[in-house]
């Protein structure tokens, strides 16, 4: 079957420079390349110190990983690392090591980014001028056939229909980096604010420069642009639920199922597009072949399929009941609030639980991190409220016609188009996935797991009832003294538990004034059933 793939037959004998190989996609990408195309000749992945491991050490580590178990080890020879740093001028290559690259490549993938949020201007600025150092590198590669960039589908998220073509940035990419290079932290941030000022992020500001930046430096090299939505755990090729960081969705789905998350902004019915890890590894693969046949700069939204936010997270909290883990800190359970400052006024109360947590910990001189945990994850859910609270339209001719493009025995390699997803099989394999490799907790643990989540679960329910017990102690304290009938004290003082209960639950900020009307109505009914 590989023989007849005409994608295995463009990457026979191709030299691959890749960045951001140790990354989800990166490591995906390397392991379908050498299961198969095997002769393929060299894979290049460029390689920085990190975490005070040297490039040879992470190196040596990196076929660790469960995603390469069906890897032959004789193919593991053709991957060979280059030392540099994507921060740095000429990307900290080395001058013989240039010309290695510029001799040998002919296919280049581009995934190398700071995935951070929360990223400053000027950390943002190293993903567009990490872009500008490949593009002058590229234009120096003899043999190159094709230059494959990972970008995002958020790239241009102030548009709410966004179409399979580069938009005009607020500002040109080279006139962004001098202003960066000539700027100190302070200037930049006021110099830059009426530009960056709309944008959720600097990360997608900075995919919106760098796509700009291609289009307008790329005119006679074929350049491939691939914008992946919310990226999670590979839904089965080459490990099922294989995941190797937190970002996304898989952030979300991590905090809930330790019980750190319990509350989460956003809005029921919107539109949340998934796309699962390796599906995007593929659509990279195949956009490569398409694309370096022809001489312009392709883009394709490969935005997988969408669910609501309602029926995404429904979908969660079923698989917590039934796949618990023994890392839960808390009774695991994710509910939408909808409602801006009751989201708030929840959130300020956990920070408090957690600040006491941490108080009784200290106290028994146990290790304390509850407080910065549930700040980490108030950040994480502040980051993604944006992308839970909007909607948008995708155009997908290109991806869609990519696909029709493909021969049988290349939709059966490359599989990057799922029309019939089935969303209870896809939410458990993600938090299995999430389970195995990223909590390293076995399916061993389970029946232990599911001791502790019902003690949790009492546990929880039972601070709730206290909670609300004491609402209603303080509540008929507060009105003792102007009504002395008890009949009437608890009528009111429940009345006034069911508006505040009713508000909370809320759906549509319309309906917050709806439970003062119910208690008006309640009171007159009160005062003449329980007259004296």
């Amino acid at each position: 079957m590989l023989n007849n793939s005409q994608i295995v037959r463009f990457f026979k004998n191709q030299t691959i420079f890749l960045t951001g190989g140790t990354g989800l996609i990166g490591k995906l990408l390397v392991e379908k390349l050498l299961r198969t195309s095997f002769d393929l000749n060299k894979i290049y992945i460029l390689m920085r110190t990190k975490h005070g491991k040297s490039p040879q050490q992470r190196f040596d580590d990196f076929f660790d990983s469960p995603c390469f178990e069906k890897i032959n080890e004789n193919f593991k020879s053709k991957v060979s690392f280059i030392s540099g740093d994507c921060l740095k001028p000429g990307l900290g290559v080395k001058s013989e090591d240039v010309d290695i690259l510029k001799k040998e490549t002919t296919c280049i993938f581009h995934i190398a980014a700071n995935l951070n949020f929360r990223q400053t201007i000027k950390e943002a600025s190293y993903n567009v001028s990490s872009t500008k150092e490949m593009i002058t590198l590229a234009k120096e590669m003899e043999n190159l056939k094709i230059f494959a960039y990972v970008s995002t589908a958020y790239s241009n998220c102030l548009k709410s229909h966004i179409r399979e073509e580069i938009y005009p940035p607020p500002i040109k990419a080279q006139a962004f980096l001098d202003l960066v290079n000539s700027c100190n932290e302070d200037e930049l941030e006021k110099t830059l604010l009426p530009y960056v000022t709309k944008w959720p992020n600097n990360y997608a500001f900075s995919k919106c420069l760098s796509e700009d930046l291609i289009k307008n430096s790329l005119t006679e090299i074929p350049a491939a642009i691939i914008r992946p939505s919310v990226v999670t755990n590979t839904i089965n090729d080459p490990v099922p639920g294989w995941i190797n960081n937190y970002h996304g969705f898989v952030g979300v789905a991590a905090a809930g199922y330790v019980g750190g998350m319990q509350n989460l902004y956003g809005k029921k019915e919107k539109k949340v597009y998934l796309v699962p890890a390796n599906f995007v590894c593929n659509c990279i693969l195949a956009a490569a072949w398409e694309t370096a046949n022809s001489k312009s700069v392709k883009v394709f939204n490969c935005v997988g399929k969408s669910l609501s936010l309602e029926r995404l997270i429904n979908g969660l909290n079923s698989l917590y009941w039934k796949f618990p883990s023994m890392k839960c800190l808390w009774y695991p359970h994710i509910v939408i609030i909808q409602n801006k400052f009751w989201y708030d006024v929840k959130a300020y109360w956990t920070l408090m639980l957690a600040y006491c947590i941490d108080f009784i910990f200290f106290c028994f001189k146990n290790p304390v991190g509850a407080t910065k945990t549930r700040k980490r994850i108030v950040e994480q859910v502040n980051v993604l409220s944006y992308f839970i609270t909007h909607e948008w339209k995708f155009d997908e001719d290109r991806f869609i016609n990519l696909w029709k493009k493909m021969g049988d025995e290349d939709k059966k390699i490359f599989p990057f188009h799922d029309s019939a997803t089935d969303w209870d099989k896809f939410f458990t394999i993600c938090v299995l996935g999430v389970r195995l490799y990223l909590f390293k907790d076995p399916i061993s643990t389970l029946s232990k797991a599911k001791a502790k989540f019902k003690i949790l679960f009492a546990l929880h329910y039972t601070i709730v009832a206290m909670f609300y017990y004491f609402l209603f102690t303080v509540f008929k304290f507060l009105i003792k003294q102007r009504l002395n009938s008890p009949c009437r004290q608890e009528l009111l003082v429940w009345g006034v538990l069911l508006a505040l209960r009713r508000w909370v639950a809320s759906s549509y900020k319309d309906e917050v004034s709806r439970p003062w009307i119910y208690a008006a109505a309640f009171l007159p009914w009160a005062n003449e059933h329980c007259d004296q």
